[in-house]
């Protein structure tokens, strides 16, 4: 009885080795490289302005995006990189168009506004107009899609008037 817990329990650390070994090495590996540089900027405002209709009704959004500079991330698939914390001025987590209790919901995504706090290489224009999520839920299924400005008219009487961001605030220098 003895000799078969001791084989077992060799056999379950060899196991435990093999499983986690890959992912030991890679952790070591990606943690051993050099870090990013730290952005010029560790904090940005980006204010927007959205206008929409919804049956009819007109509503008016006028925030800002707020990122903060959080620190070096690590990512298997990316190495190690610069972290975010995005939030919105109003408090709010996101901006939501239309709600249905908790089957439904639109959701107004703001892009990630870091992209203008570090360096663009490519010097691509990041202006464009977010992308509106449906997320859904049916008792344990949950999807979420990007609908068309048609779509959303279509199916949920909702017309995009206006985006646009605001001249953005940089500050505060990273040390």
């Amino acid at each position: 009885m003895k000799q078969f817990l001791k084989t077992s329990l060799i056999v379950i650390l060899v196991l435990i080795a093999c499983i986690s070994a890959p992912w030991l090495l890679l952790y070591l590996g990606l943690s051993a490289g050099e870090d990013p540089p730290k952005p010029a900027y560790s904090y940005g405002e980006f204010p927007f302005y959205l206008e929409y209709e919804i049956n009819g009704q007109r509503i008016i959004v006028d925030d800002k995006v707020i990122v903060k500079y959080a620190g070096i991330g690590l990512s298997e698939g990316t190495g190690k990189y610069i972290k975010w914390k995005q939030t919105l001025g109003s408090g709010n987590k996101e901006v939501i168009l239309f709600e249905d209790g908790e089957s439904e919901t639109l959701i107004f995504t703001i892009r990630d506004r870091d992209y203008h706090l570090e360096e663009n290489e490519e010097g691509n224009k990041y202006d464009s107009r977010p992308d509106v999520y449906r997320k859904a839920r049916k008792e344990n299924m949950r999807s979420v899609e990007v609908m068309t400005e048609r779509e959303l008219l279509k199916y949920y009487k909702i017309k995009l008037i206006k985006f646009e961001y605001g001249e953005p605030l940089k500050k505060r220098l990273a040390e």
